[in-house]
């Protein structure tokens, strides 16, 4: 996956988290205006981990940024080399023995196709655009993205255009790794999936 943008935030406030977001690429290309741009910068956080100065998250919220990761992505169907479903949790074929292509039908990711994790075939599913969206607008209260007035004077040639943002989410907890300042780079646009 291309990273497209550098994110570099404060530390949250209560509810709040103020950053700014700049482009890889000389060529600006623009920046979405839209609130899943606000919520996929949180789940990209997370995803990168705390080498950047962000934290870790409860097991509650863990498990929510994996849900929406599934959103966004599609979920894994996990099967056996024949695509025979999975056990949850184990490599042992469900019994009764049924293929993920007969439960799927018709959820099956044109695009994703076959892959292999963690030792264990899988067929990704089509993502889910419209319950992301959804989401997002349980979990952003407000988003507000400029872009740096330098970058319109045609000024940042060299280095890609930036933006700064502020959000407000819902809970606080979506906010609970960013204790501190952060950096990290994302692929994220604000864009929603395609299904």
């Amino acid at each position: 996956m291309t990273m497209i943008f550098d994110v570099f935030t404060e530390a949250a406030r209560g509810t709040t988290l103020s950053g700014t977001v700049q482009y890889r690429d000389p060529d600006n290309y623009g920046f979405s205006q839209g609130p899943a741009f606000g919520l996929q910068l949180i789940m990209a956080a997370w995803q990168e981990g705390g080498d950047f100065g962000a934290g870790p998250v409860s097991a509650q919220t863990e498990a929510e940024f994996e849900e929406l990761f599934e959103l966004y992505f599609g979920p894994k169907a996990r099967v056996d080399e024949e695509g025979y479903l999975l056990e949850d949790g184990s490599t042992e074929v469900r019994i009764p023995r049924v293929k993920a292509e007969e439960v799927y039908k018709g959820r099956l990711d044109p695009y994703g196709g076959r892959g292999f994790s963690d030792g264990v075939h899988y067929l990704s599913l089509t993502p889910e655009p419209g319950a992301f969206a959804r989401r997002t607008e349980e979990i952003i209260v407000s988003w507000e993205i400029e872009e740096d007035k330098d970058n319109m004077d045609g000024i940042d040639d060299e280095e890609g255009g930036s933006a700064s943002f502020t959000l407000e989410v819902s809970d606080p907890r979506y906010l609970e790794h960013f204790t501190k300042n952060a950096s990290f780079q994302t692929a994220f646009t604000g864009h929603l999936p395609s299904s």
